[in-house]
């Protein structure tokens, strides 16, 4: 926990802005794999009262972030190979219903946008970073235009899990196949065929 620094305590609620400030540790490996956290030592890095910290740590516990242990442990978890296969099947799933849902609304400015996010994506192919990287830009988009529910809180928070456990993970299928898919997809989102889109989308993560 060398790497932590007080936050900004600003006008958010201070559990939220903990929450959002130690999954973003947990994501860059500030708090690396296996780790063991001290709430006591978190609130005297971060000068904040013990509360939020235990309300924060609740809640990346609810998402898989953080292991708690009673009386015994509070660790940031290890990202198996059974965490990632289950984490490409949610985001495939999410994300697919997520377009399929948002694509028949969309505007013509949204579909050029989530158009440039798609050229992105093809442009990056070759490149397993970047790939990644226009993946959850394109994906953070499509969620970005979904109608807000009472589910969207928890929907948000596991936004942050699937980041950690696929943030290593690179395409699943060939530059090819991909190259082929962001074809038929794109046209998809120009006539809003929400059918084929979901199908796309979720062939993306081998669904």
């Amino acid at each position: 926990m060398s790497g932590l620094t007080p936050i900004d305590k600003g006008k958010q609620l201070l559990a939220d802005t903990v929450f959002q400030f130690l999954g973003a540790a947990i994501i860059d490996g500030t708090l690396e794999q296996g780790e063991r956290i001290r709430d006591s030592e978190l609130a005297e890095k971060l000068n904040v009262s013990r509360m939020p910290i235990r309300e924060a740590l609740q809640r990346l516990e609810r998402i898989g972030l953080i292991e708690m242990m009673p009386s015994r442990f509070t660790r940031v978890t290890i990202v198996t190979d059974e965490i990632v296969q289950a984490s490409l099947a949610y985001a495939g799933y999410k994300c697919g219903i997520e377009i399929r849902a948002t694509l028949p609304s969309f505007t013509d400015e949204q579909a050029d946008r989530a158009l440039a996010l798609l050229d992105d994506m093809e442009a990056a192919l070759g490149d397993a970073e970047a790939s990644i990287a226009a993946r959850i830009a394109f994906s953070r988009y499509i969620t970005s235009n979904s109608t807000e529910t009472v589910y969207s809180r928890p929907l948000e928070d596991l936004e942050l899990a699937l980041e950690r456990n696929l943030r290593h993970v690179g395409p699943v299928a060939t530059d090819g196949e991909l190259r082929e898919n962001y074809a038929q997809l794109r046209e998809a989102i120009r006539v809003r065929d929400e059918d084929a889109a979901e199908r796309l989308v979720r062939a993306q993560f081998g669904l």
